[in-house]
This record gives C-alpha cells, sequence and structure tokens, in this order.
C-alpha cells in the first residue's frame, strides 16, 4: 500500500473497493439519509477486498519546488526514476535529476543517486528494525496505509466521519467524506476523501497530520488513484509545507506524476 518516506515525504500507497454495490449510477439516496459509518464499512470492505496489490512498479517524474512568500517558484529539482513497491518502497533506479534555478539547468543525476542510495539503506535498516521488535507499522520511517486511511477496524474508532456530499471528480460522481481525528496523536491523518459513488472506491484524499512540529504552520497532501490490473495505484501526490523556524522561513511543493505501470515480477 502506499507507505511513504517520512522525511522526504514520498510515498508508495492505497487501495479501496466494495463488496456489494448498487446498480451503476444510482447511490441509495442522498448523503443525509446515509450513515457515515455505513460509508466507512463499505470503503474499508473494499479494501481488505482487493488481490495483492503491492508488486507494482511505476515511471515517476519528482519535483520539488522552493517557493518564496507568494508560493511563486524559485529553485526547482526535478528528478526522473522507475520506482518498485512491495507493499512499501522497495527500490528506485534514479534515470535523471537536474536542478533548475533562475532559467538554467543543472544535471545533478551523480550526487542525488548518491544521497538516494543512502537513504533507501536507512530505510531498510529502519524497516528490518520494527519487524524484529515490537512496535508496530507506525513506527520508524514509512507511514503505512492504515496511518493514511482512517477506515479500517483499527483505526476508526480515532475518527469522527461526516457526509459532506456529492461532486464531480474527473467527470465521474463521488461522495465526499470528511474524518476528524478524535484526539491529537501522532500519526493520525485528518481530512477529505473523495468515494465513488458506484463503488466506495478511493479516488481522491486530502489530508493533513493531526499533530506536526511546532515550527510547521501548513502542511497538505493531496492524493489521486487511479487503477491499473485491478489494483489501485497512485497517479499523483502533490505535498504543500509551510514552515518557519526562528528568523527562516520555507515555503516547499512537492509534485510526482506516475505513469507506465508495470508488474514488478
Amino acid at each position: 500500500m502506499l507507505n511513504v518516506s517520512r522525511p522526504g515525504l514520498l510515498l508508495g500507497l492505497f487501495f479501496l473497493v466494495l463488496t456489494a454495490g448498487f446498480p451503476a449510477g444510482q447511490w441509495p439516496g442522498s448523503p443525509d439519509e446515509i450513515s457515515a459509518d455505513r460509508v466507512v464499512e463499505k470503503a474499508s470492505q473494499r479494501l481488505i477486498s482487493y488481490r495483492d496489490f503491492g508488486r507494482w512498479q511505476a515511471l515517476v517524474v519528482s519535483s520539488q519546488t522552493n517557493a518564496d512568500r507568494h508560493w511563486q517558484p524559485g529553485k526547482i529539482r526535478r528528478v526522473t526514476k522507475r520506482m518498485k513497491f512491495d507493499g512499501g518502497l522497495l527500490d528506485e533506479e534514479i534515470l535523471e535529476a537536474v536542478e533548475i534555478k533562475k532559467g538554467r539547468t543543472k544535471d545533478i543525476t551523480g550526487p542525488y543517486r548518491q544521497q538516494r542510495l543512502e537513504r533507501l539503506r536507512k530505510i531498510r535498516e529502519e524497516r528490518e528494525k520494527v519487524r524484529t521488535s515490537d512496535r508496530g507499522t507506525g513506527s520508524g520511517l514509512e507511514l503505512s496505509l492504515d496511518d493514511l486511511i482512517p477506515f479500517s477496524d483499527k483505526n476508526r474508532k480515532n475518527y469522527l466521519f461526516k457526509l459532506l456530499g456529492e461532486a464531480e471528480l474527473d467527470g465521474e460522481r463521488v461522495v465526499l467524506l470528511e474524518a476528524r481525528a478524535r484526539v491529537k496523536e501522532d500519526f493520525l491523518f485528518e481530512g477529505l476523501f473523495y468515494l465513488s459513488g458506484d463503488s466506495y472506491d478511493l479516488r481522491r484524499l486530502e489530508i493533513t497530520p493531526v499533530k506536526t512540529p511546532g515550527f510547521i504552520r501548513e502542511f497538505l497532501m493531496e492524493v489521486d488513484l487511479a487503477f491499473w490490473q485491478d489494483r489501485p495505484v497512485m497517479k499523483k501526490v502533490r505535498i504543500k509545507i509551510y514552515g518557519r523556524f526562528l528568523f527562516k522561513s520555507i515555503r516547499r511543493i512537492i509534485e510526482e506524476d506516475y505513469s507506465d505501470y508495470q508488474p514488478l515480477d
């Protein structure tokens, strides 16, 4: 499922589906007539009903933009890579990395590739520590599906759910479900979830962490999902961060576009 490298906040993630739905085009009553808990249950059933969706790879174009106080772009780092997932980030091959500043482009493929190799090594070491300890999946450098989507039986008790009505997303009718954490705890995310009106599949989420370090003033993660070979995969990820530490402000936008999906094996 989508796993996110916590410091870099880059992911690999989510999947949801319905066991017994309603005929296409028919939502069983208006949102006011449907229990939010029932919608959450259907979305959860959809999630666990998928076959193994963890082993896949995709071509990813990732950009990190440092912005000014008006959110106008300054320095941009753009990376093209092939990422492999086995339930979390398994491996990645850096194909190209460039830095763009004041209209000039600089190739940084070599040093960036070395930096990412070191980062992946640390992720694997941390994953192994988690596997051999009792800290659970919410520990260490990666966030699991359960950390990001609050529909599981384990996480549901931590949230209050509310149906906000219907909308249209990429030409499809969706139902908007809001999730708010009951308590402020680490590794909980809350926000808005776009569910297919026909199947309860998750199409989009807009979430923010319940707790952030004091210097983080704004943090928003948006994820769009697509379907490939009967499994949900990431289509686009966008993260917006605004932080202030002492006299320094940081405004950063991270975007990732996924394409050319292939089986990992």
